[in-house]
This record gives structure tokens, sequence and C-alpha cells, in this order.
């Protein structure tokens, strides 16, 4: 593929770091490291690859600054030297802080943000914003690497041949929302569509006798209709449509109502009924094989959908009052059928077409024992009151009886015809819109100033700053030469959409050394909290030099922060921070109890709805870990948490809802939200390691160090283990674990009491049906010597620590909204915010403007 003039990208500044000459260590720290370090970590014997034998720290150098953070961690932290060799006394050590801290301080700035490009979200928000289209990155699009927990990271944001190419690809079909080539001429043809031409969903329909029989009605398409599944419109325009229908044993000789709607190929299948454009309906009555033949207008990409519009039986069983009473009088019309439901084993099996069959075999015994439906009634409700809950897996059971019994209704043939006629689609008019507002009006200008004054508003969208007179000249350059070699207005403007959504201008920010200027400053805080580009009032402020003054700053960061675009923030910081991009992933294990998608959506939402009230409330840090609320749906609140509901929020079913938990509830927070849980297991198993480092990274802000390389990731003896303790045991028994895992095991185990969904557990599941379930050993104590019995142990201690988390949380979002790591002149000018936030009594939303209005947050 061949790539414009503007794909010609110089990557460079991707380290911004002052150059400051090397510095010879002064005597003093340079004999403490002498006595205390060199034994393990000279050049020869180099303990963990750290290599402490040095003359000068090189200030050019990534490595030394790096080598003395870590140094001066596991110095503060008691860690080093290891209790077994000699110690510094408190003085010595505190010096050796001291000079540290001061040498660091001295000499690494703020900033560092290697050149960053838009990650797959922001080009995707980015692009929508600018054109006001719908574009979704095709499947093949390159993922982003996460570094530090996100996607968003300069470092990771590298640029490859296959993302060129995927740029190149998305940017011509963008174009072609605004300027598409000519379409092809379509002929008239004819069209005959057979029953073994059409789609079954679930248990949607049957094919019986030469015709396809609907037998139920629903929201979503997918479990009532049918479609075509080898026709689709080439050209928008009038077509005849012919239908041959039959209505199937209708009751009372009433007629079944037939729709029919136009669907868009690309439409999900669990797209509802009654957002298709409806065609024409029709009443098909008891007799012959009936045809109704009309005209319509059918788009390009559609095909036809069929719906048996007043069908008895609703598939979508949403009202299961209503499916409760259609169960009670059909068992009370045929008290054989009645019988025949309670002669069959109620189980899993008992579904679709296979659970008919069982039924069917009761229903056609000689022998069936018609006394066990006596009294009718009572044993009609009973039934009914089985069946209601669960109705999913007994409807598509029922179904299969009107498809026997009926009333059904059957599609035997359709014929379309056509086009006699070309019609304007909402597509063709939705691309003639955009291309106007792109080019704008030309009025009195000249053609030549008129494609200027486009390109310049394009460019400054695209750009994210006013375009210059040299930007709009050499993209008018293009257009020119472009027509000039033979190719439409059209073909030219497209031209200029590519290259332009290639260049680096639009691809990259943050280029080039030193603060952002405004409307950098202005795209950064906009990517921050809305995963897009700056709006018409931050551009504003931006070219009016007023995001250079702080409370401007802050008031902007304020307003996005209560937009509707900051949801976009919510979630993905959310999704990354506390993994919960693994659930997609994750298929939990059926002993655990059914789990469904929306299940797993309510965990995702839950988590996004606690942190949303967190910022939107300003409540105080410490309800991330000890809250008296959360949010949940009727369905997982009962299931999962253990919570009551009463009868009318029982009905709303997956509708999240804000509730109250008891103080001394394991659940709520982040220790204690099920999607958390569920993230850091694998849907079968919990994993105390997995947890226990999850909890270092993303609570504590202390996150461990890799395995070493020599470590095996299988103990080499783990006879006799029972319990995940045991097994633990016998791994961190090798001493070069068990250092690390003094850490992570305790913060592992006492999370033990959740199971791999987020349900709370006294004991694990017993290893056969006889044998006694091991109870679980949550108890643990952490390297201070605090003893922990269970997760509530461990909030209280977070609380009591909150600066710890603090800390933690402040880094999290400034790595978020900077794309890097803090260093180590930033995480002290972070601390000092956490600490000024809990001075005051402060919330979320004070830590989150002090982060935005710090020098750093500005640096690039």
């Amino acid at each position: 593929m061949r790539f414009s003039n503007a794909l010609h990208l110089a990557l460079v500044g991707a380290s911004l770091s002052p150059v400051i000459a090397a510095e010879k260590i002064p005597p003093t720290p340079l004999n403490f490291l002498s006595e205390y370090c060199l034994d393990c970590h000279d050049a020869d014997t180099e303990k963990g690859k750290i290599n402490l034998d040095l003359l000068e720290i090189d200030w050019t150098s990534s490595q030394h600054p790096k080598l003395l953070e870590k140094v001066h961690a596991v110095l503060e932290n008691g860690e080093m030297p290891p209790k077994k060799k000699t110690q510094p006394g408190a003085e010595e050590r505190e010096s050796m802080l001291q000079w540290i801290d001061a040498s660091l301080t001295k000499n690494i700035a703020p900033g560092g943000t290697p050149l960053r490009r838009l990650n797959r979200t922001e080009y995707v928000n980015s692009i929508n914003q600018i054109f006001g289209i719908g574009f979704k990155l095709p499947p093949s699009f390159p993922p982003d690497t996460r570094l530090h927990g996100f996607d968003n990271q300069g470092e990771g944001l590298v640029l490859s041949p296959p993302l060129l190419e995927a740029y190149a690809e998305s940017a011509a079909v963008i174009a072609d929302q605004l300027f598409p080539p000519p379409l092809p001429v379509v002929e008239k043809g004819i069209f005959d569509i057979r029953p073994t031409d059409m789609a079954i969903s679930y248990s949607s329909g049957k094919r019986v006798g030469g015709a396809m029989r609907l037998g139920c009605k629903s929201a979503p398409m997918s479990r009532s209709c049918s479609w075509p599944t080898k026709f689709e419109t080439k050209g928008s325009g009038t077509y005849k449509i012919r239908v041959q229908s039959t209505a199937f044993n209708p009751r009372d000789d009433q007629p079944l109502k037939l729709q029919i709607r136009a669907r868009p190929l690309d439409a999900n299948d669990g797209t509802r009924v009654d957002t298709l454009r409806l065609l024409g309906e029709f009443d098909v009555r008891p007799g012959d094989p009936q045809t109704f033949e009309f005209s319509a207008d059918l788009y390009r990409g559609e095909t036809l959908v069929y719906y048996f519009a007043n069908a008895e039986l609703d598939s979508d069983n949403e009202d299961k009052d209503e499916l409760r009473a259609l169960l009670e009088k059909m068992f009370m019309d045929d008290k054989r059928l009645l019988a025949a439901w309670m002669s069959v084993e109620h189980n899993s099996g008992l579904r679709g077409g296979v659970g008919w069959k069982r039924v069917k075999t009761q229903l056609d015994r000689d022998d069936l024992d018609l006394a066990i439906a006596d009294p009718q009634p009572e044993e009609a409700k009973k039934m009914a009151d089985i069946m209601v809950k669960n109705p999913v897996n007994y409807v598509e059971t029922i179904i299969y009886q009107y498809f026997e019994q009926g009333p059904a209704l059957d599609i035997r043939k359709t014929t379309i015809e056509g086009p006699f006629e070309s019609v304007e689609d909402p597509a063709t008019k939705a691309q003639k819109r955009r291309r106007s507002e792109f080019l704008g009006k030309q009025g009195a200008k000249s053609e030549s100033d008129w494609i200027a004054a486009a390109i310049e508003g394009f460019l400054t969208k695209a750009f994210r700053r006013p375009a210059s007179p040299e930007w709009v000249a050499a993209y008018h350059r293009l257009f020119d030469d472009h027509r000039a070699s033979g190719h439409d207005f059209d073909a030219a403007m497209h031209l200029v959409i590519r290259t332009a959504l290639t260049s680096p201008n639009f691809l990259y920010r943050d280029k080039g050394e030193g603060q952002l200027d405004d409307f950098e400053f202005a795209s950064r805080l906009s990517y921050f909290l809305t995963s897009g580009p700056p709006d018409n009032k931050l551009r504003d402020a931006a070219l009016g030099g007023r995001m250079s003054i702080p409370k401007t700053v802050l008031f902007q960061a304020d307003r996005l922060l209560n937009d509707g675009a900051n949801q976009n923030f919510i979630r993905s910081f959310t999704q990354q921070w506390l993994g919960l991009h693994e659930l997609i992933s994750i298929m939990p294990d059926p002993k655990l109890g059914r789990f469904r998608d929306s299940d797993r959506k309510a965990l995702e939402q839950e988590a996004e709805m606690f942190l949303a009230e967190m910022i939107r409330e300003n409540r105080p840090l410490t309800d991330f870990i000890a809250p008296d609320f959360t949010y949940t749906s009727p369905d997982v609140g009962s299931a999962i948490y253990g919570l009551k509901f009463d009868k009318a929020q029982k009905k709303k079913g997956t509708q999240m809802l804000r509730v109250s938990l008891d103080p001394d509830s394991p659940h709520g927070g982040i220790l204690g939200q099920a999607g958390v849980m569920m993230a850091t297991a694998n849907g079968v198993d919990t994993q105390p390691v997995l947890r226990g480092v999850w909890v270092l990274e993303n609570v504590l802000g202390d996150p461990p160090p890799p395995p070493p390389e020599a470590v095996p990731a299988i103990t080499p003896d783990t006879r006799g283990a029972k319990t995940i303790r045991d097994l633990m045991a016998a791994h961190t028994s090798e001493e070069s674990c068990a250092r690390c895992h003094q850490k992570i095991d305790p913060l592992g185990f006492v999370l033990e009491n959740f199971n791999p969904i987020g349900q709370w557990r006294e004991a694990y599941p017993a290893p056969s049906p006889k044998a006694k379930a091991p109870p679980i050993d949550a108890t643990g104590t952490l390297p201070d010597g605090t003893a922990l019995n269970d997760v509530r142990d461990l909030k209280s201690y977070i609380v009591k620590h909150i600066d710890q988390f603090g800390n933690c949380l402040a880094e999290k979002f400034f790595t978020y909204g900077t794309g890097r790591a803090p260093n180590y002149t930033e995480h002290k000018q972070l601390q000092a915010i956490v600490d000024g936030v809990l001075k005051k009594d402060g919330g979320t939303r004070d830590l989150l403007l002090g982060i935005i209005g710090m020098e750093a947050f500005r640096a690039k």
C-alpha cells in the first residue's frame, strides 16, 4: 500500500528529561553503599540484576535515577539490607535517604512523556467528533499495548507497519462517508426466496412442510423473526414484493397478523423489531395460502424481516405475569397437556426441540396418569409457577408445541422484483448533508477561496489547533494537483481528508519539548476526562490564551467532569485500573450458578457508577475502601451479594440500583466488588497470588518486582498439599520467592472468602460428594506485624493508612492523564496533593482537580 508524503513521520523526542552532567557520589553515601550493599550488589554479584558499585551518578541515563529510586524505596520500607545482614544505624539510614531524596529532587525535572499518538478509543472518538459519523474500528485494527496498567501510555503507543496500513484503510473508509465514489448502476432483477433460504435464530422458527413456521413474538428480532440469508438489495429503489403465507390452526378462525419489515444487514440480530422500518402489515386468514403483493422502498444493503405480530407466546418473557397467565390457561384448556408436563423430569435438558420431544412422549402415552392433574386449577398454577422461574428454557420448549399445534404463521414463498426506480436512501441523504457541512456555503467566494476555507476549518478540527497558512497552502496544492491529474472535485477532496487523517499532526499530540502550549494542554485535559478531542468551549479558551490561567483550567476541568462525555473517562479508567477488561474473557464455572451477559455488564456498571458518584459527590477517599453503598442489579445483588429486594425492585431485574450496605458488610468498595474478585480469578478457582499482586499494585501502590527468571513457575514438590494455602507454602519455601510472597500472600489469602465470581463463602467446595468441605483460612500477617482475620481487617488497615491508598490512586490518575508513570519528583508532588486533600477533609474530586492543576501535569 502506498502512503502520502504526510505519513513520513518524524518520530523524535521520545525522552524529554533534562541533560545534566554526571555527578560524583559524596564520600558518606559511597561508604554506606560499600558497607551495606556491595556484598550482594557489586559488579560481580549483581543480585537481582542490581549493581550499586558506582562512583558517580549519570543523570543523562534513565538507569541510574531509577536505581536510586529503588534504593530509596527499600531503605525507607526497611526491606534492605536483609534482616540477616549488618544493619545501618537509624542516623546512617536517614542520612542516606536524605541524600538520595535531595539528589533526585534536584536532578529529576517534571515531564518525560514519550511522543504519544492517539490510542484506539481516542482515535475513534476524534473521528466521530470531527465528522459527526458513527465510525467503528474494524476487528482487524491492531490493539494498543498496555503499560503501567493503561493503554494510553506514550511508551507503549508505537507505530508499526500494520498500524500504518490500518490508518490508511480507515482514512479511506472515513473519506467515503463524505465524498464516496460513484455507485454502480443496479439492473432490475427477480429474486425468489424459499423457506430453505431463511434464517432460524434460537427457536424463532422451524421449517415445516415446505414453509418457514413462526410461532411467537418478542422485542428482540433474534427470538421471533426470520429473514432471507441470501438476499440483500444492491441499490436503493422501489421494489415489488409478493409474499405467500398460510395461517396454521388459528384460534377461533381469527386472522394472524404478518408484518414485513426492512433490516439493514449490519444490524445486530438482537435489534428490537419495532425499530425496524415497517413495509407492510397483513391479516392472514384461515384457509388456502394467500399471496400479498405490495410495493415498498428498500435501501442498499437491506433485506426483509418476517414477524408474527399477534402471536400468543412472547419469547422475550419480560412480563412473567403474562407468561404465567398464558400457561395457566393452556393447562386449564388441556388437562392431558398438564399431566404430561407434570410427568416429565424438569432439568436443564428440558429445552427446545429436545425438551418438547420428552413432553410429547408423555403426552402420547396411553397410560398417562391424568389423576395427577387434580385438582386442575391448583396444579396448573403450581406448574406455571415452576416454569416462569426459568422462562428462557421453558419458552424455547413451549414454542415447539405451537409449531405442532398452532396457532402459527407459515411463510411459503417470497418474490422480490426491482428496483423499478431509484430512491435516495437515508445514508445518501446523510452523506450529502455531511459533504455540504464540510465544504460550507460558497456564497460570493471564488472556488479557490471556498476550498481554502473548507480546508482551513477541517485542519483546525483535525489538528486540534488553528490551521497555519502553510498547512492550508500545502493541502490546497494537494487538492489542485490531484484535479490537474484528471480526478474530479470529490476525489481530490477525498485525498485531502485521507492525507490529513494519516498525518502526525492528527495522529500525535504533545509534540516538541518544554511545557504544553494552550492548545496541547486543552487536548491533554480533554483526552484525559472525555477520551476525545477538545470541544468548542475548550478550543475557545485555548484560542483566547486562557488555558494558562489556573482558574480557567480548573473551571474547564470541573465543567468536563459534569458533562456526559466524562462517562468515557469513567468507563476507560475503571476498566483498566480495576482490571475489568478481563471479564469478557472469563467464563464462570456453571457450578457457581447461572451467569449471564447481563450479570457481567452489571459488574462493570457497578464499578463505573461507583467511581462516578465518588467524583460527582466528592466523597472521601475512605469510601473507596469501606463505603455504605454500592450499585447493583436485583439479579446480581441477590445472587452474589445476598441482598434483599422488594417485589417492585425484583421486577427491575437487570436495572442498576443504588443500594445501602451494612457497615460490617465485606462487599462494597473496590476490595468487595464482585467484578474485581472475578477479574482476579479465572472463573473456576481463586488465585491468591494474582489477587495479592493486584492489591499491591492498585490499592497500596507497592507493586512487587517480576519473579526472577531462574525461578520455575511450578514448585518442585507440592505433594500432600490439600488447599491453596498448602500449595503456596510449598512454593514460598524457596528462598528466592519468600521475600516478595511475604507481602503478596497475606493480601491474597485475606480475599479467599470471595469465590471466583465474588460470592462470600466460608468453605472451599468439597473434593467429593461425601467429603467434608475444607474451611477457608483467610488469616495472615502483614509485613509490619498487623494481623488479618478476613477482608474486614484489611479494609480497616487501609482506612487507617488512607494516605497510602490516596498516593496510589493519585499516581493512577496522573499516569492515565499524562501518558507516563510519575518520576520521583512528580511522586513527591502527588503525595503533597494527597496530604492536602486529607488535611482539609477533601474528597475524590478535590484530588482529581489538584492533579490537573499541578505543574507536572502540564509538562510534556
